[in-house]
């Protein structure tokens, strides 16, 4: 057998070797799934004036674009886009004090697919107004603006029949009152803020707190709204509040809704 002979042969034996056995790198090659981002969890919100701040945790995909935030006025049924996020908070500055709001979060990816399901965290909240820096004259020595009236926001004098609360110092003690048919209890040392709820018992047995630097207190008034105030400075003279007040009838949400 000659060499060219041979050769050939050699080369057609191993044509036939690789035919036989496959030459096919698709083995080696790694096909990637963008999968759809995860239901967003950790969803609460943060009652306002006017306002409903809502926050969640951030998805841990790496691919998140932003997150779209719904709401509906009842906790089923169809949830409207009202707006989106880059970040993990939204303000929702288009509702009405005393009305109750739900709210739910997705999450959208870099390639726009979002979360299969909105988070399921029963997310509601009812905004209501509040104030800062309102003055209360010592009723010992002028009675005209002693008291508060947390449905219309302002002072009034200590005997009107629409006074909530009033406030007298004298003989080195700082008292705040409530009429017999007004509950109010001393939250202790407590920013405002974080007066989440009034709770259903511990109302003073008289209708008396002491007025405290940097306390917090709760009011359920005479109609049936609950109200807090927390006091900013007080002296012989004046008391400095700032305040809140619920006007959704026995709803004891003040501040914050956790998740």
């Amino acid at each position: 057998m000659n060499g060219f002979l041979k050769s050939t042969l050699t080369g057609l034996a191993v044509l036939a070797l690789l035919g036989a056995t496959g030459c096919n790198d698709s083995k080696d090659r790694i096909i990637t799934v963008d999968a759809v981002p995860f239901t967003v969890d950790g969803v609460y919100s943060v009652t306002g004036d006017l306002e409903v701040t809502i926050y969640w945790r951030p998805n841990q995909e790496s691919d998140i674009a932003y997150y779209k935030v719904f709401r509906n006025s009842a906790p089923t049924g169809s949830f409207t886009l009202i707006g989106t996020a880059p970040g993990t908070s939204f303000v929702d500055n288009n509702v009405v004090n005393g009305n109750t709001y739900f709210y739910a979060v997705s999450a959208v990816d870099d390639a726009g697919q979002e979360s299969a399901a909105l988070s399921y965290e029963n997310v509601f909240d009812t905004p209501r107004p509040e104030g800062i820096d309102a003055v209360l004259t010592n009723a010992f020595t002028n009675t005209t603006n002693a008291g508060w009236d947390f449905s219309a926001y302002t002072t009034r004098a200590l005997l009107d029949a629409r006074t909530d609360i009033w406030y007298d110092a004298q003989g080195g003690s700082y008292l705040i009152y409530a009429p017999t048919d007004t509950q109010i209890q001393d939250a202790g040392f407590v920013t405002l803020r974080d007066v989440d709820f009034a709770p259903p018992a511990g109302w003073s047995a008289d209708g008396t707190v002491e007025a405290i630097v940097g306390h917090s207190y709760i009011v359920y008034t005479r109609d049936g709204h609950y109200a807090k105030f927390e006091v900013i400075a007080r002296g012989s003279g004046t008391l400095t509040m700032d305040w809140a007040y619920q006007i959704d009838p026995d709803n004891p949400e003040l501040a914050r809704r956790l998740p």
